[in-house]
């Protein structure tokens, strides 16, 4: 039996040990194994997003115990500024980040800060650290995308929504788009969702209710809400 490059170590070290240890049947499996090997190879032969100490950063972020909304993405995008690791966020705050977190920031903007709002944090880790999952359902993407990594990760992300709909029941799930909505009907026995038209598809403003809808359960559950 070989050594996997990729053992316990590198996997708690990646995502922290919590994520590592609730994971562990699909991490040790030579699925993962054979993951990673192809996501070393991408980085190495094509340009590729995020940064790779960036790939895991929404598990690292947003620790296991702290998880109780998770907004899904489907790709990083490729962006000027760059994906971060973080579905939706880019590495800088500024305003050149890309349009559907313009429209995000836009959406937040009027429901919390009557239209103004000097501190939205565009990296999206203020949001990760209050125990806001933002998963990408790929984690990496190619410049050229042409869905070459979709199918890679599908296990991986797949893995990550079994564990959390196993052992995290109630937790809200926000899901844009008709993608990510086809998953509502195995989420909604046992936790929480939420349903809006992904920023992308939206050529006007994008008025996003969920936001507050999430709060009010947040409020109902923890007695606390999110700080967008």
């Amino acid at each position: 039996n070989k050594t996997m490059r990729f053992g316990k170590q590198f996997w708690i070290e990646s995502l922290g040990e919590k994520w590592a240890l609730n994971l562990k049947e699909t991490l040790k499996s030579s699925y993962a194994e054979k993951l990673m090997g192809f996501v070393e190879t991408e980085y190495a032969m094509n340009s590729i997003s995020p940064a790779k100490v960036n790939i895991f950063k929404a598990f690292k972020l947003c620790p296991w115990d702290s998880v109780r909304v998770v907004i899904l993405d489907y790709k990083p995008h490729n962006n000027s500024c760059g994906a971060n690791g973080l579905a939706f966020g880019d590495n800088f705050s500024s305003n050149f980040s890309s349009p559907n977190l313009c429209r995000i920031m836009d959406c937040v903007e009027r429901e919390f800060y009557n239209g103004l709002n000097l501190n939205f944090d565009f990296t999206l880790e203020d949001w990760a650290s209050q125990g806001v999952l933002l998963l990408n359902k790929q984690l990496t993407v190619r410049k050229q995308d042409k869905g070459e990594h979709t199918k890679p990760w599908g296990k991986f992300t797949s893995a990550v929504l079994n564990v959390l709909n196993e052992y995290k029941p109630g937790t809200i799930y926000i899901l844009w788009g008709k993608e990510n909505q086809k998953l509502a009907p195995y989420l909604e026995k046992n936790n929480h969702v939420l349903k809006f038209d992904h920023p992308e598809d939206s050529y006007k403003d994008w008025h996003c209710p969920n936001f507050k809808e999430a709060d009010k359960l947040l409020k109902d559950l923890y007695g606390e809400t999110v700080k967008w």
